[in-house]
């Protein structure tokens, strides 16, 4: 019986290493699944600790064959997803023989090609991510377009198990009437990557960074509107003045979209505290200034309170983390503020 196991289990890493070779990726994410006899599943990824999964590099998976093989013999299904930083690995699942000879016809080259139940297969397509901000949807894309042509319309994600080629299957339908289940077959491995998968990505990709510039030509641009210049017998001077040119310094550096203007002002009251105004001075500022850059529907609102409760968070715990974090900004805000120049002279 040992020697079977160990038999069974050195063919299982001869698989192993075949596949790896051809999917080309850094490290293998390994999943076990148990059926229950009432349908309902059991799932245990091999790898996964304090919520975090990384999966093995190959070199792992050889430590760990064992154990695979130990769930295996306690009738679990073994299951393995490539994960890489620079390519997408697109699993094709449920295909019957006619679906993977017209990928194939099509011109797409999987790299390896399984057959995880008889006359049911799945393909893995490995290519190169385009280092774009659009990779995981361009890859999501990929997955969802070639399954609905090709194999399962439901499947979409591009991060996906498969089955571990060497290793049964052992759904209760594919049981056999001697007890047996059969082996997923490695058909094909040849380490490739699809230029015609990477070519329809390139599409994908396109067609995001056209829409993200649309997007940003539609955005509605912060509006900046007059701020008036100090009232005798309100705020002082110097904190309206502060108060000016920090928010023309918070709108520049808005990045299009609809800006919230008291999360601006509780910006502008942390970097008024950080360039040292006192929470009376703050206060008094943004209660002179603030209604005058709001619309007028905004009209009616009490601003004594407002500009107290703005004021008193700059000086409250979350304003303190602020102020501690931001404290490297002093000197640039107080050229900002003209206040260096003040003090030299």
């Amino acid at each position: 019986m040992k020697a079977h196991a160990s038999s069974s289990s050195s063919e299982q890493l001869k698989q192993f290493k075949r596949y790896a070779e051809a999917v080309g990726a850094e490290r293998y994410r390994v999943t076990s699944i148990k059926m229950q006899t009432d349908g309902k599943k059991q799932t245990f990824i091999l790898d996964k600790k304090d919520g975090i999964t990384r999966g093995f590099t190959p070199q792992e998976i050889e430590q760990r064959t064992p154990e695979m093989q130990r769930l295996q013999r306690r009738g679990e299904n073994l299951y393995y997803t490539p994960l890489s930083d620079k390519k997408h690995h697109i699993l094709i699942d449920d295909m019957n023989r006619e679906k993977l000879e017209r990928l194939i016809r099509d011109g797409y080259q999987p790299a390896v090609v399984l057959e995880s139940s008889p006359g049911n297969y799945q393909a893995i397509i490995t290519v190169p991510k385009l280092g774009t901000a659009h990779d995981k949807d361009v890859g999501n894309r990929l997955s969802a377009a070639l399954n609905r042509e090709y194999g399962d319309p439901k499947l979409s994600g591009a991060i996906h198990p498969h089955r571990a080629p060497g290793y049964e299957n052992r759904k209760p339908k594919h049981r056999r009437e001697d007890g047996s289940y059969p082996e997923v077959r490695l058909l094909k491995a040849e380490r490739r990557e699809c230029q015609k998968t990477l070519e329809l990505s390139r599409q994908i990709d396109a067609e995001y960074q056209r829409q993200a510039a649309l997007k940003a030509q539609e955005a509605p641009k912060p509006v900046e509107r007059a701020i008036p210049s100090p009232t005798p017998g309100t705020a002082s001077q110097g904190a309206v003045i502060a108060y000016q040119r920090h928010y023309r310094d918070v709108l520049k550096r808005q990045r299009g979209g609809e800006v919230d203007l008291s999360r601006v002002d509780a910006m502008i009251a942390v970097r008024m505290r950080v360039t040292g105004h006192d929470q009376a001075a703050i206060e008094g500022a943004i209660r002179q200034c603030a209604p005058a850059i709001r619309p007028k529907k905004d009209e009616g609102r009490d601003w004594n309170d407002y500009a107290q409760r703005t004021a008193r968070y700059a000086y409250s715990a979350a304003g303190d983390r602020q102020a501690a974090d931001l404290g490297k900004y002093r000197q640039q805000w107080e050229r900002l503020e003209g206040r260096d120049t003040q003090r030299q002279q």
